[in-house]
């Protein structure tokens, strides 16, 4: 699936494909949550746009197929690229200039399909949906109550005064991916009545996070407990840790509401982690994969990147494959095959490379300069320190 962005935010050009798994890497301020949100809420409204654009096109006649399929990609981009001041909630100026694109790969027509018609029909069918935990997660979950509060306020005063102007003065503009995660977080007592296909199929991948934080999440009564698991001790979520917190949402969803072809998005999953939990939530990641999940991520860990480059090469087949794979705690489910990943590093001018893999994992990662800086500098104070001792 690709997708082309143009004057996005900081992305002047940008043109990604989405993978099995899809890393976006880059410096602070070089576009990938721009990235991230235009395709999560590409993915979000995919349904009403689909259905729409279709309108405008099914209906013409005396156009062949491939004409027709022209024009639907050109309509659904447009549809899209006009209601990018929505999904980011701003000014429509602030999209002018705008575009994104679907590519005509995506919207392609399969020779199994009868007709042009049936294939639009398969495209409206498929129902998988977008879930994101976005960087703002962990102020989310600490203040969604006073949100509601001052929301349910508000309500009183607008009832009382009928002054419909307090509605802009006081509501805050929130983009769509915070948006759904303070939908997510407000709706727990229905959440918690279902329970994801990964319940039954990989009940460990349900467990996982509460495992490696040694903590158990509940919710009673609307309320968010934490429950250490060494202790027993129950805690209020607002004295849990912020590594504990920020991984609250996630936990409910891969429990409670994953579907398999899902596509799980989340800006940087190493937030607040230790290099111990980067590293695991790596491996948690390309399990979900492996479980009919589909990941997008942001990060700035070199932990994640390196591990998943140890997953890469694990798919290599090698003498010593099985005796390391036991050695190091790795199931076959660990194991990343390259051509599920798609990576991609953002630099400072608003394009966006990919990144090509080999037998050794991902050649470039975005951290490579301050890794060899840091170690240069390292390296020759390890050196002066050495000649002064000696002198």
């Amino acid at each position: 699936m690709y997708f082309e962005l143009k004057n996005i935010g900081a992305i002047k050009n940008a043109k990604i494909e989405l993978g099995q798994l899809t890393v976006v890497c880059g410096k602070n301020n070089t576009g990938k949550t721009y990235i991230t949100y235009s395709i999560y809420g590409f993915l979000y409204e995919k349904f009403e746009l689909l259905t729409k654009a279709w309108a405008d096109i099914h209906k013409l006649e005396n156009i062949s197929d491939e004409e027709k399929l022209k024009r639907f990609n050109k309509q659904l981009s447009t549809l899209y690229s006009q209601q990018l001041c929505h999904i980011f909630n701003v000014n429509p100026d602030e999209f002018a200039d705008s575009e994104f694109q679907i590519d005509r790969d995506n919207i392609n027509t399969d020779k199994s399909q009868k007709s042009l018609d049936s294939f639009i029909e398969s495209c409206l069918e498929e129902r998988s949906s977008p879930f994101i935990a976005s960087a703002e997660r962990t102020g989310i979950q600490l203040f969604q109550k006073e949100l509601d509060k001052h929301k349910n306020e508000l309500i009183k005063k607008l009832t009382k005064t009928r002054d419909f102007s307090l509605l802009e003065e006081s509501l805050a503009r929130f983009a769509l991916p915070i948006e759904r995660n303070i939908t997510f977080a407000r709706d727990y007592d229905n959440v918690i009545k279902s329970n994801s296909f990964l319940k039954q199929d990989y009940p460990g991948l349900v467990t996982y996070i509460e495992d490696m934080l040694r903590v158990q999440y509940e919710i009673i009564d609307g309320h968010k407990i934490v429950r250490d698991k060494t202790t027993h001790k129950a805690l209020p979520y607002y004295m849990a840790s912020t590594s504990v917190r920020a991984l609250f949402d996630l936990h409910l969803w891969l429990k409670h509401f994953a579907e398999k072809g899902d596509i799980l998005f989340i800006d940087e999953p190493e937030l607040n982690l230790h290099p111990e939990n980067q590293i695991k939530i790596a491996r948690l990641l390309v399990n979900l994969v492996n479980a009919g999940i589909k990941v997008f991520i942001t990060t700035h860990s070199d932990y994640i990147i390196k591990e998943l480059n140890n997953l890469l090469m694990f798919a290599n087949e090698f003498p010593e494959k099985s005796k390391l794979m036991e050695q190091h705690g790795y199931t076959p489910n660990d194991i990343l095959q390259a051509q599920d990943l798609k990576a991609y590093i953002t630099d400072i001018e608003g394009s966006v490379s990919e990144v090509e893999t080999d037998e050794y994992g991902m050649i470039q990662s975005g951290f490579d300069e301050a890794i060899v800086q840091i170690d240069e500098t390292s390296n020759q104070l390890i050196s002066a320190i050495d000649n002064l001792l000696e002198s």
